[in-house]
């Protein structure tokens, strides 16, 4: 398959072949996820990005710190905001006041929220063999109550067109350190995702 070529929104369904459609930009990729509704419950309920909490926003009016607007596309089960900038990248905002970058584009920032147990999980330690044992046990975890797990990865990753998250983690915690993409709120900036760099 093609860089960026991707499954028609609904999928393989009942032994046909959906179609492809190619050249896909993020706006649509992010069409298809407002508009199929397998796809939003699925990530609603086993990957914690819930598009029906955007309709609310975001807890505090959010910017960047150059004054560009952020617009909220979908939130977490802890009060948590995934905002999309001017420029397509994706921003993450915390309840409890950490928050930064997570992607430069909706596909990679898709890729690692479908990928990861969590985006907490992947920023809480220095990326290192330590952190990718730590993960693994937390996929162990959830695997627990949803052994579908995989199965249901791989189904998003083929209709979206997702690279693997294993290969994002390094930009992730590249991106989480950027400044320039930390939210800031009426009360201020928000604190780093990265646990390395609260400490």
């Amino acid at each position: 398959m093609p860089a960026h070529a991707f499954l028609g929104c609904g999928g393989a369904r009942k032994g046909r072949v959906a179609p492809i459609i190619r050249n896909v930009n993020d706006a649509d990729r992010l069409t298809c996820i407002r508009t199929t509704p397998w796809i939003s419950e699925l990530l609603a309920r086993l990957f914690d990005f819930d598009i029906t909490r955007s309709v609310a926003g975001p807890l505090h009016d959010l910017q960047l710190p150059g004054g560009q607007p952020l617009e909220m596309i979908a939130g977490d089960a802890g009060g948590g905001a995934f905002l999309l900038t001017d420029t397509g990248a994706v921003v993450y905002a915390g309840s409890e006041g950490e928050g930064g970058l997570v992607a430069y584009t909706l596909r990679d920032a898709m890729a690692l929220v479908v990928g990861l147990p969590s985006l907490h999980d992947a920023l809480a330690k220095p990326l290192d063999e330590e952190l990718l044992t730590w993960i693994l046990a937390a996929d162990l975890f959830i695997r627990d109550d949803w052994p579908e797990l995989d199965e249901q990865r791989a189904r998003l990753r083929e209709t979206l067109d997702l690279p693997r998250a294993e290969n994002l983690l390094a930009q992730l915690h590249e991106a989480a350190a950027d400044e320039a993409y930390r939210p800031v709120s009426q009360y201020g900036p928000y604190e780093p995702m990265l646990a390395s760099l609260r400490d």
